[in-house]
């Protein structure tokens, strides 16, 4: 078929689903698994790490902690700056790629968007009048802001409070917020209305990562001598750019997801392409760079030992002196108390008399998570005493920085311990008045 003379194209097959899908389902694994060890299961030829440890943004909210004091906040280890620093290469050569081709709550967010498309045709993803839609796409800077300096002024991983990507992947954890889940539904609910809502107007790392789309190599072009003015491209773009109308799309919502471009959206070949000069890069060329960029950096820190997504412990290492950025919430129920006496300094013994297990021979090999079946019968009343208690011990019995939790209670021996050996703020007594139980 030829229009005006031109060469037309069926749309090909895209190599973005599969890589979509696939790392949906290897970072669901990889969560699954960190959360199954402490239960000593896991699942065979599958890593573990915590979502935080895997996530790019971590890295980049620990960078001031990380230049200022020499360590990365709680929860965020050398994985997230690794992948923190290989994702802003990518960016800048080829834009967001993380967001439109790797992120599991985009994607998560474009499924939602199947229902939304049947429901509503072609009124959907147009909901929003312009008049507020623009503005409300800067929305995510202000958003970045406060997070970079709240995460700055508190040492802690604050955004997991209301992170919806953490909700969704980390559900059955009591460390997910109510105002987390109110998010994630909120943003579920919307995605049936408008694509990507969470990406559009509030994510921070999305903000981030937006700001190469103004200087990065390769991009979205347009050749206006062959574009037929049909707006298939505009129709297609899940972010609302409208493509027909820029010779280069420079637009800071950019995900370089490709949808527009003559291999899918656009009839006419040649006419919508990702590209930079005469260099031209499909979908299948973008499939292997990222994977390439992903697993190449993590092989590669690997092999020069650089890779961690703890601080040591848990890696059958031996561990003799407390190691730097190591923090309370990275204690996991499989982890001894002669492994925390190690790391944070904090004896065995004291461990043993704050939390009742004093008489056992071998103290220092008493693991966190033996507390909850040890006081199975206080969690049945609301009170547990378990892991999270013992980071909640460490933090304060140390100063280093931790959320407490409200679902965590301390033994009264842990307390008063506490009150003699630590040096407490108002609120952290406050806390201690109201989650003490007697043993």
């Amino acid at each position: 078929m030829e229009t005006k003379g031109m060469k037309t194209r069926k749309p090909l097959r895209s190599f973005r689903t599969p890589v979509q899908i696939f790392f949906v389902i290897l970072v669901a694994l990889i969560v699954l698994n960190n959360a199954l060890e402490d239960t000593g299961m896991s699942i065979p030829l599958i890593g573990s790490a915590s979502l935080h440890a895997i996530c790019p943004f971590g890295g980049v909210v620990s960078i001031y902690e990380f230049f200022s004091d020499g360590r990365f906040i709680q929860k965020i280890h050398a994985s997230s700056f690794i992948l923190m620093a290989a994702a802003f290469v990518l960016a800048i050569g080829f834009g967001p790629l993380i967001c439109g081709w790797v992120c599991p709550f985009g994607t998560v967010q474009e499924w939602m968007a199947k229902p939304g498309r049947r429901l509503f045709g072609r009124k959907y993803n147009t909901f929003v009048p312009a008049g507020i839609d623009k503005p409300l796409r800067y929305l995510r800077y202000p958003v970045l802001a406060f997070v970079l300096y709240k995460t700055a002024t508190t040492a802690t991983l604050m955004f997991q409070n209301i992170d919806p990507y953490y909700a969704l992947f980390n559900f059955w954890s009591p460390d997910v917020t109510a105002a987390a889940f109110a998010i994630l539904g909120a943003v579920v609910a919307a995605s049936l209305f408008v694509e990507r809502p969470w990406c559009k107007y509030v994510c921070p790392y999305g903000a981030v990562l937006g700001i190469f789309n103004l200087f990065r190599f390769f991009g979205i072009r347009r050749e206006a001598s062959t574009c037929i003015d049909c707006k298939a491209c505009d129709r297609s773009c899940p972010m609302n750019i409208t493509v027909s109308e820029k010779r280069v799309v420079r637009d800071h919502q950019c995900i370089g997801c490709m949808k527009c471009t003559s291999e899918h959206a656009c009839p006419i070949a040649k006419t919508v392409d990702f590209s930079a000069g005469r260099l031209k890069a499909g979908s299948a060329a973008i499939a292997m760079i990222v994977l390439v960029a992903i697993f190449g950096t993590v092989g590669a820190t690997s092999a020069m030992d650089l890779w961690r997504t703890t601080n040591g412990l848990g890696t059958g290492k031996s561990i003799s002196e407390p190691e730097a950025g190591y923090m309370p919430a990275d204690i996991r129920g499989s982890y001894t108390f002669g492994e925390i006496e190690s790391i944070f300094s904090v004896p065995a013994e004291d461990l043993g008399a704050a939390f009742g297990v004093d008489g056992i021979t071998d103290i220092k090999s008493f693991k966190c998570k033996d507390l909850e079946a040890m006081y199975s019968y206080l969690g049945d009343q609301g009170m547990e005493v378990g892991t999270d208690s013992v980071r909640v011990f460490v933090a304060l019995y140390t100063g280093l920085p931790y959320d407490l939790a409200d679902t965590a209670y301390l033994p009264a021996a842990a307390v008063g311990m506490l009150k003699e050996k630590a040096s407490l703020t108002q609120e952290q007594l406050q806390f201690l008045e109201t989650h003490t139980v007697d043993i």
